[in-house]
């Protein structure tokens, strides 16, 4: 008899039991392929070479790493050593031959499923809200067709799927619970845009099973009717195309065309990307840039400016009356019903719902001239009339501004608008600043443990305690803040310059008076 091989069994097992034989994304063999690599592994023994791998583009990777490292296979059930030449074409052979049995296997499956599918079969997956399943087939839930149809309804009333998504969440609709045999149960989650879009286009609910795009009647019962079912598809087919819900969603600035600079030049929406965080501005166009400065404002602080200032004025009776060229000529049952139009338009300036603002901002605003005191709103004559359900005649004929007064503030890096308050002596509301209290309670706690040492020095102190020796002597430093900084900085009444980066670069003059004033308190 011949003698058995001097092999040695590795502690380490590779096993990778449930995981798919198409591919090498498996955790066993991974560990197996790293263990090679060191030199731990010489003879890798195998009860199949299919049940390595049935890919040969992976099998080619697999067979690199191995001869990089000396290893070979041996397979226990077919008689090849892949040491040799005839060994490997043989290999290759049988490795061929498993990958088109797997091939092979899923363009069955595939063509079953598409069979079935075409016979109105459901053939699985997670389960519609509306239904349920018995005997592998979709029965109507009553409460939850009705749920649908609500949905539906909604969209046509609102016209908007975030605005119906907010509406949903806020009236605690969640989404149909996955219940699963094994692992835990998915769903009963808020309703988001894309769960929404998905199930409005839902041919399901036309008692329809889809494969690739085709159509066909399924076994099961629809829970929305034809005419339900056309509106609400009108409806996407609408919000879908045109000037564009798509390029508000890409670049959602909501002034767009409408905003001009101190000196009457037209300003573009711009853009700057840092990281994952966007931040938008407005800029004065390029072409129209003759040598002087080009003006650059933050569009979310221009267009919360204009929404909330334009919000607050239009809902008051104030507005109406001055604003209204022949008030005489109302009866009061129609400006009453202004006012109410006036209140609906306001909320909506409100919601954060972009495409709503979007839409009415473009229907109302004719203008956004950026001044020096302020920001000047001219109104749309026309689309205020229709909003407020008036005649055109009886708007003001003169035209309708609105002036805002903002002042541009520096905070931080950054040029924000700022809405002034009414008087000077109105005091600024406090802005604790969590950074900038922990480093001057830092610097108070280095100086006291300077203090409890007076006979050491700082760098014999540092390396006692494994601290910096440049730090603990920057934060002493600053421990001679003026005590009435230290107050403001606690009260969160510091200036908008004074940060922890600034506070922390800036060598600080011990006389108080020059504190105050490199800061911004005098």
């Amino acid at each position: 008899m011949p003698r058995c091989p001097a092999w040695v069994l590795a502690k380490e097992r590779y096993d990778d039991g449930g995981f798919s034989g198409g591919n090498i994304d498996r955790p066993g063999l991974k560990r197996l392929l790293a263990d090679i690599e060191a030199g731990r592994v010489d003879i890798v023994l195998l009860y199949k070479i299919d049940r390595l791998t049935r890919s040969l583009a992976d099998f080619a990777k697999i067979v690199e790493v191995m001869d990089a490292a000396g290893a070979s296979f041996v397979s226990i059930t077919q008689s090849f050593n892949t040491t040799t030449s005839m060994g490997r074409l043989t290999l290759n052979m049988l490795l061929s031959f498993a990958q088109f049995e797997r091939e092979v296997t899923g363009e069955r499956i595939r063509d079953k499923i598409a069979a079935s599918k075409k016979k109105g079969i459901w053939m699985g997956g997670p389960v519609p809200l509306g239904y349920d399943v018995r005997d592998r087939k979709l029965v109507v839930n009553d409460a939850e067709a009705e749920q649908v149809r609500h949905i539906m309804q909604r969209y046509r009333a609102l016209g908007s799927v975030p605005a119906l998504a907010e509406e949903l969440n806020e009236q605690g609709y969640r989404t149909k619970v996955q219940r699963r045999a094994s692992g835990p149960h998915k769903g009963g989650c808020i309703f988001r845009r894309g769960t929404l879009y998905h199930m409005l286009s839902n041919r399901i609910y036309r008692g329809m099973i889809v494969h690739k795009g085709e159509a066909y009647a399924g076994e099961h019962e629809a829970i929305v009717d034809q005419d339900l079912w056309d509106r609400v598809q009108a409806q996407l087919a609408e919000n879908a195309c045109g000037s564009s819900r798509r390029k508000r969603h890409q670049h959602p600035s909501l002034l767009i065309g409408k905003v001009f600079d101190g000196e009457g030049r037209r300003m573009t929406p711009s853009h700057a990307q840092r990281g994952r965080k966007r931040y938008r501005y407005y800029v004065t166009r390029p072409e129209e840039v003759d040598g002087s400065e080009a003006c650059r404002v933050n569009a979310h602080d221009l267009e919360q400016l204009v929404c909330e200032q334009l919000a607050e004025r239009i809902e008051t009776d104030r507005f109406i009356l001055d604003n209204l060229g022949k008030t005489a000529d109302l009866q009061a049952d129609r400006l009453q019903r202004c006012r109410k139009a006036a209140v609906v338009m306001a909320s909506r300036l409100r919601r954060r719902d972009i495409s709503l603002r979007a839409d009415l901002l473009d229907r109302v605003i004719a203008r956004v001239n950026l001044k020096d005191a302020g920001v000047n709103v001219r109104l749309d004559e026309a689309g205020l009339a229709s909003e407020l359900d008036l005649s055109p005649e009886l708007i003001r004929v003169d035209g309708i501004s609105i002036n805002i007064p903002a002042a541009r503030v520096r905070r931080g890096r950054q040029l924000r608008l700022v809405v002034p308050g009414d008087g000077s002596a109105q005091p600024k509301p406090a802005r604790r600043d969590g950074k900038l209290i922990a480093l001057v309670a830092e610097a108070m706690a280095a100086r006291e443990l300077v203090e409890n040492t007076p006979d050491r020095s700082i760098a014999s102190i540092a390396k006692e305690h494994g601290r910096c020796r440049t730090r603990l002597g920057k934060l002493v430093r600053l421990s001679c803040l003026a005590p009435d900084i230290v107050q403001s900085i606690i009260e969160g009444r510091q200036p908008d310059t004074l940060n922890a980066g600034s506070l922390g670069r800036k060598t600080l003059p011990l006389d108080w008076a020059g504190q105050r004033t490199m800061f911004g308190f005098s």
